[in-house]
């Protein structure tokens, strides 16, 4: 009989060596029952392998998402090389596409590529369609625009409140003439010497209401005229300040004058009833008259070549007479003879560096700048552009070195409805509709417009009043206003000259092929 041993009794009853199944892990959840086997990077080092069957020669399944890597602790950069590291930082894709799990420590500044190779391709690109800003110096926003303050400011004691006068005016010869009360004082701004030139009024009556220099060729000349339809010619041109009386001309109606302006030997005036009379400084007697307003005529001005005259009056009627024609250039036969605005019109401008563009501004209670082309049709009363400012606008002034306009203004009001574009103007406000006044940037100041876009550049308020006149320098670049309430006439610097732009010389210039 034999006796097993203990130990071969265990030997014996050995429990059996478990089947090689797979066993189930937290990470198969999500794909129990899926038969696809995952694709995953054998660089990896899962924290699930221990879970396997040592020997069971079975890949580990991980479901995680292939988007975003693991947390710094666990892991080396999801699916990335050296190369493509190098690849994403010179596009900037590694910063901006692949979530990053890096520590932010306080002390640690950010890491940004400033100069990655996709954003200089980004700027360069951009920089193909951006347009730099134009840089002209001779424009307000060089000159006036950085020292807004005045360059001199004179006294004008007396000076006439009569918002349509004219009791400023600067000669080629840099003189500026002042009209107080009844007397005329001019200073040389080349000296700063003050003179005493005339009394107007002297024997004829009524109050000065509107003095004008004359142009090329006729420098001192001054032309003066009064409330009583006076017109009077004076020579400034003397030894010893002295000037000399020339020309006395007066209608039988005594209608005060409305408005001077010279071209060569003619003298325009327009007066209060509604006439325009041409005067020779060669003759004494009246060369023509033109009679077509139905009101007050409040502004004259000549075009730069004089070829034509536009006048407004307080109606808000403007219009364009041809010098050569001696009629209106607008025909009677035409329906556009004439160019209606809703306030009156003083402010007239001919364009310098275009002869047959007209711009004109209306006062209270319109307050728009209208610019209009002589060349377009006759039939067409269209402006070619129009600036609605709410302002009233006493002088216009084109600059001869940009393409910009000066305008200043008087008290603003709010906007009152306008009438539609096929009326053009022609309908006046009712009484019950004028605006009311209110304080604007615009008010008593000097504004610059762009042409033709009509952006505003520049409002500066120049006075504590309505600024009711203005003239320019004889060099384009400096504007003087007057302030009745003040008292005083100040110079302004609006624009400077054109920069020369002539090509340099260059050496192979200088050198030819025979």
């Amino acid at each position: 009989m034999s006796i097993n041993h203990p130990s071969q009794r265990e030997c014996a009853t050995e429990t059996p060596v478990p089947s090689r199944k797979r066993s189930q892990s937290y990470a198969e959840v999500s794909n129990m029952y899926s038969t696809k086997r995952r694709r995953v990077s054998m660089a990896i080092d899962s924290p699930f392998q221990h879970e396997m069957a040592p020997g069971s020669g079975l890949r580990p399944s991980i479901s995680v998402d292939r988007f975003v890597p693991f947390r710094p602790n666990h892991h080396l950069p999801l699916n990335t090389t050296p190369r493509t590291n190098r690849l994403g930082r010179q596009f900037g894709l590694v910063n901006e596409r692949v979530f990053n799990f890096k520590e932010n420590l306080e002390n640690e500044p950010p890491d940004r590529n400033e100069g990655n190779m996709l954003n200089l391709l980004r700027r360069s690109a951009s920089d193909l369609f951006l347009k730099p800003p134009r840089f002209r110096p001779s424009s307000v926003t060089e000159n006036l625009m950085k020292q807004k303050q005045s360059v001199l400011t004179l006294d004008g004691p007396r000076i006439s409140n009569d918002a349509y006068g004219s009791p400023i005016t600067w000669s080629k010869r840099n003189l500026i003439a002042v009209a107080c009360s009844n007397d005329v004082y001019y200073q040389n701004l080349n000296n700063k010497v003050v003179s005493h030139m005339c009394e107007p009024h002297v024997g004829t009556g009524g109050s000065l209401h509107a003095i004008e220099w004359a142009g090329e060729g006729r420098e001192t000349l001054l032309a003066s005229g009064t409330s009583t339809g006076v017109v009077q010619v004076w020579d400034a041109g003397l030894v010893g300040g002295k000037a000399k009386h020339l020309r006395l001309w007066q209608d039988g109606q005594s209608a005060a004058v409305g408005g001077l302006d010279w071209y060569d030997d003619l003298l325009a005036v327009g007066s209060h009833n509604g006439t325009i009379s041409l005067f020779d400084i060669r003759s004494k007697a009246e060369a023509n008259s033109i009679s077509a307003h139905k009101d007050k005529i409040i502004g004259l001005k000549w075009s730069v070549d004089g070829s034509y005259l536009a006048s407004g009056d307080e109606q808000g009627t403007v219009y364009v007479w041809d010098k050569k024609a001696g009629k209106e250039l607008f025909s009677e036969a035409t329906k556009g003879r004439k160019m209606k605005q809703s306030g009156p019109v003083k402010a007239l401008a001919w364009c310098p560096w275009k002869p047959d563009l007209l711009a004109t501004g209306s006062l209270y209670p319109e307050g728009i700048i209208r610019i209009w082309s002589m060349s377009s049709p006759s039939s067409h009363r269209t402006p070619l552009k129009s600036l609605d400012l709410n302002s009233s606008i006493y002088s216009l002034h084109w600059s001869p070195h940009c393409k910009e306009l000066l305008s200043t203004h008087g008290p603003s009001f709010q906007p009152c409805p306008r009438p539609n574009a096929s009326n053009s103007g022609n309908t006046p406000v009712r009484p019950n509709q004028l605006p009311k006044i209110i304080s604007t940037p615009l008010t008593n100041s000097i504004a610059v417009h762009d042409y033709p876009s009509g952006k505003r550049l520049l409002a500066l308020p120049a006075h504590i009043g309505p600024v009711i006149h203005s003239c320019l320098s004889p060099d384009g670049q400096n504007v003087f206003t007057v302030c009745p309430r003040e008292e005083t006439i100040k110079m302004w610097q609006v624009w400077s000259k054109r920069v020369d732009s002539s090509k340099r010389e260059s050496a192979f210039d200088k050198c030819t092929i025979r």
